[in-house]
């Protein structure tokens, strides 16, 4: 039986990004799988708990030591981290598995395997999830003006120390660092990871599962959508979900919609999720938008089901669940380079890539589609085909992505 623990130094709820919500689905298709393996996949918690899933899976969560959240500069900002450098109860369970997996290279977890593994002789396998220096050099120059204010001292800090780049250039050093302790590596398909990885190291690939019944266009019901929001029926629906904040690239959204509104183009967008961005957003969009906040699966794959076209303009992406999703449940997916395009098999198909970032390049490109329903449709029907022929259900990603990685390390 080989005995593996993952290591996810955030915390759970329905708040959480898909970080964790990826590492639940696989713990929970750890269970449907007849494969020797023995899987315990940690998280944050307010308390230490222990969660069985199965007779050989569970989830286990653990205390932070020094939580981000500590710090009012970074409250509402990324998902919470623990800073410390040590977690002396994670040792605990440590000792007990043949392959630990880090999915972060910056924060306690990590730091704490990565010194356990070097003295135990246990090997390491890192993957990739989020694109941690690319959030940080966002999210430091939010929390900059946060403490200084929009003053002479955070234009000073942020253009001319230049102290978000360096904030992600130490947090590149550190993600390097980390790595060359793993014996081998898990990455994405179209970010920048490889290039931290040492040439002799093996890395492969970790792909995203998607529960493909849940995610369907069976789910639509949009007069139900329009009910629930007050919105006529004589309309489009534009879809988005995920963070109301500058690493989303939001604003680049809304500004479009603005930009589109005030030539006569009539819509009506619905955000789905939190962030530090809502309040300029409704002053920017009015009546134009609603905000569905938090929602579950089912809520997600219901307004996505009932959309018309789903917009995601984030470029710091490590596939984007949110973006898959939405192809599942047959809706048009309009995305940028860096972000959803890696789940567009090929472009103006399945998928539509915005390779010009500006708003009024978004605003053009939103504008044809809504004009063009037939397009919208093709598309649509396209994507959820290729959903259907070409993506994994999270049982896959365990068999496939995961477990001969694990095996191949553990045998070395």
């Amino acid at each position: 039986m080989l005995k593996v623990g993952v290591l996810v130094d955030l915390g759970r709820g329905p708040h959480a990004g898909g970080h964790v919500k990826c590492w639940e689905r696989i713990a929970e298709a750890s269970v449907k799988i007849n494969e020797d393996i023995d899987l315990s996949v940690h998280f944050q918690g307010s308390f230490e708990e222990i969660i069985p899933l199965g007779p050989r899976s569970r989830i286990i969560t653990l205390k932070p030591i020094f939580s981000s959240e500590r710090l009012f500069f970074l409250r509402n900002l990324a998902d919470y981290s623990d800073l410390a450098r040590n977690h002396r109860r994670l040792k605990y369970y440590l000792k007990n598995y043949d392959v630990i997996h880090t999915t972060d290279g910056h924060f306690a977890y990590a730091h704490t395997a990565a010194k356990f593994t070097r003295q135990r002789g246990i090997p390491m396998v890192h993957s990739s999830h989020t694109n941690t220096p690319g959030f940080t050099k966002v999210y430091s120059e939010r929390a900059i003006l946060r403490l200084f204010g929009e003053n002479f001292i955070s234009h000073l800090l942020i253009n001319r120390v230049d102290l978000p780049d360096r904030f992600s250039r130490y947090m590149e050093k550190s993600l390097r660092k980390h790595i060359a302790n793993c014996a081998a590596v898990l990455a994405s398909g179209n970010d920048n990871f490889p290039v931290y990885v040492p040439d002799a190291l093996p890395h492969t690939q970790l792909r995203r599962g998607i529960d493909k019944t849940l995610f369907h266009p069976n789910k639509s019901d949009a007069n139900k959508l329009r009910t629930q929001y007050g919105i006529r029926n004589d309309i489009p629906l534009i879809a988005f979900v995920g963070r109301l904040d500058a690493s989303k690239n939001i604003m680049t959204l809304v500004k479009a919609a603005k930009r589109l509104l005030d030539h006569g183009q009539d819509f009506h967008l619905i955000l789905a999720g939190k962030g530090y961005l809502r309040e300029e957003i409704e002053q920017v969009l009015g009546g134009h938008v609603s905000f569905a906040g938090t929602l579950s699966p089912q809520q997600v794959a219901h307004l996505n089901a009932s959309s018309n076209l789903f917009v995601f303009p984030s470029t710091l992406e490590v596939w984007p669940n949110a973006v898959l999703e939405a192809k599942a449940c047959g809706t048009a997916v309009l995305v940028a380079p860096g972000g959803g395009d890696i789940y567009v098999s090929e472009q103006n198909k399945d998928g539509i890539i915005v390779e010009n970032q500006s708003s009024s390049h978004w605003a053009a490109m939103i504008d044809e589609l809504l004009n063009d329903p037939a397009r919208l449709a093709r598309v649509g029907a396209a994507a959820r085909k290729d959903v259907e022929t070409r993506r994994l259900s999270w049982e896959n990603v365990l068999r496939e992505d995961l477990i001969p990685v694990w095996r191949r390390v553990a045998n070395q």
